[in-house]
């Protein structure tokens, strides 16, 4: 009877076992076949897509290039390596659709061959659709191209380079330092002449025909910039050697010359629509600030002190114009805009008296505010009754602290949020 029992337990788990079987083969998925496979994994992100600059130049500071997105994407990073030669990337820069530039960190100055490992950038922490990824870069030695990956979760990226921007690439740092390195030898030669002697007649001769070749390059090519650094470095070395020469020597007139032609030209190349020049109103700002503060470090009655006027002035009338089209290109909300105005208008108010970058400020909160009233404008229409009342309560509050906000602007808000849309008695 054991037997028999133990018989009929020793089937029973087989039974169970092959019922088990039987149920794992019928889950056992479909065959799919490599190609499917494929497919699958290029419809996951991330999405890699190349921009190629097929002929890096060789001058030096290099050129800038701009690899379009034919449909702008968010970016979570870029790689970068040369199919060929080695290359010297100077800067990245991202433009998203709204005209906001990112600079790309690991890019700053970099030299990467193409028997590199490609060089990654830092994760690009924006959501931010980028319409446009800028780069200077240089080829170093001889014949060289670039690849640039982007890199995206969204789909693709499909970079394509821009025609060339000739004018871009006619950066004269080069040639003008050749010019001034001989403009200086003469320099020197005039200085260590004895006054009235044939030598320092024949040297300050000499100096004067360089002095007017250099600016005759300055001069010649409309197209053609001086970059912004080396710029801003011809300009303060002009004006400290203006500012030690003699009064009304041959050094003291050439410098001040060269000084305001350089000045000239890069006006010119500030407003100029080209890419590789516009630097923006906050980089005005950080140039003319600094001109401002060397302003403010030489003596009242100096020479040098003059020439940074004229910088700061020049530059500051620029900046409201160009601060303008960057307000236009962000579609600011009111809150972002409000905050804009708020931020020149401490400028304004907390500068020195003698701050020549004080009506720069106050126009730029002008504008700022105006875009934040034609904003407020619009989103009012959209608020229930307490979001109306809570920025009524903010900005009664704010027109009453007239130290700090402008009671006008504050005013024009106010009226905008009330329901009558007129104004209405302010209890102080």
């Amino acid at each position: 009877m054991e037997r028999y029992w133990s018989q009929r337990i020793v089937a029973s788990v087989l039974t169970l076992q092959f019922a088990a079987v039987a149920h794992a083969e019928v889950q056992i998925p479909a065959y799919t076949n490599g190609a499917e496979l494929f497919n699958e994994a290029q419809n996951k992100p991330p999405f890699e897509g190349v921009g190629r600059i097929g002929d890096v130049t060789r001058q030096a500071g290099g050129g800038l290039y701009r690899l379009d997105l034919v449909k702008p994407l968010p970016l979570t990073s870029l790689k970068a390596k040369p199919s060929a030669g080695r290359v010297k990337i100077v800067t990245v820069t991202l433009v998203t659709d709204k005209g906001d530039r990112i600079p790309v960190k690991a890019y700053n100055n970099v030299v990467v061959a193409s028997t590199d490992q490609p060089l990654a950038s830092e994760l690009l922490n924006t959501p931010a659709p980028i319409s446009v990824v800028e780069v200077q870069a240089e080829a170093m030695g001889g014949k060289a191209a670039l690849d640039i990956n982007a890199i995206s979760n969204s789909e693709i990226p499909k970079l394509n380079l821009r025609g060339e921007e000739v004018a871009c690439k006619k950066n004269i740092d080069a040639t003008l330092k050749e010019h001034l390195d001989v403009v200086q030898v003469w320099a020197g030669r005039a200085e260590v002449s004895a006054p009235g002697s044939i030598q320092e007649k024949y040297a300050t001769k000499e100096f004067n025909r360089y002095v007017n070749e250099f600016i005759s390059v300055l001069k010649a090519d409309k197209a053609a910039f001086a970059s912004t650094e080396y710029t801003v470095t011809l300009l303060n070395f002009f004006a400290e050697r203006h500012n030690t020469a003699r009064a009304e020597s041959a050094a003291d007139v050439a410098y001040k010359n060269m000084a305001m032609e350089t000045f000239n030209a890069f006006l010119l190349a500030l407003q100029s629509d080209q890419t590789c020049y516009n630097i923006g109103s906050e980089g005005m700002i950080k140039i003319a600030t600094d001109f401002q503060k060397r302003l403010e470090g030489n003596k009242p009655d100096s020479r040098a002190r003059k020439l940074y006027e004229v910088f700061v002035v020049g530059i500051g009338k620029l900046i409201p114009t160009q601060y303008r089209k960057e307000l236009a290109a962000k579609n600011l909300t009111f809150r972002q805009a409000d905050n804009e105005g708020h931020k020149y208008y401490k400028l304004v108010t907390t500068s020195k008296p003698d701050n020549f970058l004080k009506a720069t400020h106050q126009d730029m909160s002008a504008s700022a505010y105006a875009v934040a009233e034609q904003a407020l404008n619009r989103e009012v229409k959209t608020m229930t009754s307490d979001q109306r009342y809570e920025l009524i309560v903010e900005y009664q509050a704010k027109y009453n602290d007239a130290a700090n906000y402008p009671a006008e602007i504050m005013m024009k808000y106010l009226i905008i949020l009330s329901e009558s849309g007129t104004l209405f008695r302010i209890y102080r």
